[in-house]
């Protein structure tokens, strides 16, 4: 049974939206995965969400978010520090993860609207996170609404928000917002904290929205930087480049952004840390994405050597 909570649990400080690692063949490479939530964690980072929409979930099965999600527990990453993206089509599939992952330890899972070929109502929306929750009838799980804003128009109305939070006050407990624009965040927060969590995921709209939590892609790269951003004391904490330019935290996302550019951003990190790791398998992407393009890709090494990541950051 549903036991009712008095005050759903808040995401602490940065949770790294973690890249996925691939072998040649396109398998996860888990050896790579655990060793790079190891660095990050080694700069103070402590929350993980894999297979979310930097790690390319809805590319992947069940059967290989299980078994990445094993190896990262047996490397010693506490199963209580990870967030499980959830981008299943099928109810039963969503089912079996969450229920599957929980008994591994895991307690908060991102959950995306379902894809299907037709547009899906706000009724229909609604019948699928009530049977979800319903079907997965745990006592201990936490759900996060992933709203996929410019990634997709299949975002969940703010009626069937919170006709889920007064059904299920217990098991809703954020919101995390992947649009680009704050005004968007800023409608989910008036409308819902501190009731739900509301997380951005744009690392440029920190500074505006001062939230109390993010969910960041460009920490893969920076997580210093982006804990500074949330620290609110971004003129305090600054980088001192060579030629003795001064950096502060926002201008740090903002030239990082600036060398991603129009390119496509996961692969467009992915090379980056390619390079940073000096390990070519990183630049990979899971089919049907595409990775950067031969025209694209010195300009874009160029463009992160100029960018020049300190080890501080």
């Amino acid at each position: 049974m549903l036991q009712p909570a008095a005050h759903p649990e808040r995401l602490p400080s940065v949770w790294v939206d973690v890249l996925t690692p691939l072998k040649s063949d396109f398998n996860v490479d888990v050896m790579r995965l655990c060793a790079h939530v190891r660095n990050l964690s080694a700069k103070g980072v402590q929350r993980f969400a894999i297979f979310g929409y930097a790690g390319e979930g809805a590319c992947f099965s069940n059967a290989e978010k299980l078994d990445a999600l094993a190896h990262l527990i047996s490397s010693g990453i506490p199963a209580q520090e990870l967030m499980l993206g959830v981008s299943s089509t099928t109810m039963t599939d969503a089912v079996q993860l969450i229920k599957s992952a929980h008994n591994a330890g895991v307690q908060r899972f991102l959950v995306a609207p379902p894809l299907h070929y037709q547009p899906i109502g706000q009724a229909a929306m609604l019948d699928f996170f009530r049977q979800l929750i319903r079907q997965v009838n745990l006592s201990q799980w936490q759900l996060y609404l992933h709203q996929l804003g410019g990634a997709s128009r299949l975002d969940v109305a703010e009626a069937t928000i919170s006709e889920l939070r007064r059904e299920f006050p217990s098991v809703l407990t954020g919101i995390v917002d992947q649009d680009i624009h704050p005004s968007h965040t800023v409608d989910l927060m008036r409308s819902f904290t501190p009731q739900l969590a509301v997380i951005p995921t744009h690392e440029a709209n920190l500074v505006v929205l001062k939230p109390a939590a993010t969910l960041s892609a460009l920490a893969n790269l920076i997580p210093i930087v982006i804990q500074h951003i949330l620290s609110h004391d971004t003129a305090a904490q600054t980088t001192v480049m060579s030629g003795m330019k001064v950096r502060k935290p926002d201008d740090r996302v903002t030239e990082l952004m600036t060398a991603i550019g129009d390119q496509p951003m996961i692969a467009a990190l992915k090379l980056f840390l390619s390079m940073h790791y000096h390990q070519t398998e990183w630049e990979l992407v899971r089919p049907p994405l595409m990775r950067v393009s031969s025209t694209a890709h010195e300009p874009l090494l160029k463009a992160f050597k100029n960018f020049n990541l300190l080890a501080n950051e």
